[in-house]
């Protein structure tokens, strides 16, 4: 399974441009969108397993972004949100449990 970790960036070493700024919060948007998808496509009924398999690689990859981004992206307090949606999803992928499930679409919801 991959490591799913938290958000890791912290500030940047430089000034960003407002271009480079804008960016960042691109891919940060692509990545939550993608990662949302992906989460309600895992979750419905009727998967086959070889999707989930690839969706949640999909999660995987666009909670990296994510995570990635996260220090330029998004405001300190969404950055405790977006660490809490880490810590969920790994909580959710190691035990698929309708309380956990429950917990990712919550943390979804208070990013958007």
């Amino acid at each position: 399974m991959s490591d799913v970790g938290g958000v890791s960036g912290g500030q940047p070493e430089r000034e960003l441009s407002p271009e480079e700024t804008a960016r960042y919060r691109d891919d940060y948007n692509k990545g939550f969108k993608l990662f949302q998808e992906a989460f309600n496509d895992y979750n419905k009924p009727d998967v086959k397993i070889h999707k989930k398999a690839k969706l949640q690689d999909v999660m995987n990859k666009a909670l990296d972004v994510m995570n990635e981004t996260a220090c330029v992206a998004i405001s300190e307090g969404k950055r405790a949100k977006e660490a809490q949606l880490s810590d969920d999803y790994t909580a959710f992928i190691n035990q698929p449990t309708p309380e956990s499930q429950k917990k990712v679409s919550e943390d979804i919801s208070s990013l958007q």
